[in-house]
């Protein structure tokens, strides 16, 4: 078995198919060796990932649309709470009892 890295996203179901697992600790997939190279040309082709969005997300938002406010503790910590003041991350590490 062979690992095959790079931008594996977009040809997954390929890779899949020519017998491959995905080995999460690797970030890679295990493709049996007579396979190796049919799956290396298969991410050499592969079209570019897309890139991560810009746009903020809609808790760290604080332009009077959020669903969140922001609270700091005394040790710096921040929490996010929703309208009725509980904590967002519930079931948290309990600094909100």
């Amino acid at each position: 078995m062979q690992l095959i890295t790079g931008n594996t996203f977009p040809v997954k179901d390929q890779i899949k198919a020519l017998g491959g697992i995905w080995d999460k600790f690797a970030r890679g997939w295990r493709v049996p060796d007579d396979a190796a190279p049919q799956a290396r040309l298969l991410v050499a082709g592969a079209p570019p990932s897309r890139p991560p969005s810009r746009r903020t997300p809609r808790r760290f938002r604080h332009d009077g649309r959020g669903v969140s406010n922001v609270a700091r503790f005394s040790s710096g910590a921040v929490v996010f709470t929703n309208k009725q003041g509980r904590c967002e991350d519930a079931p948290c590490c309990g600094c909100c009892s």
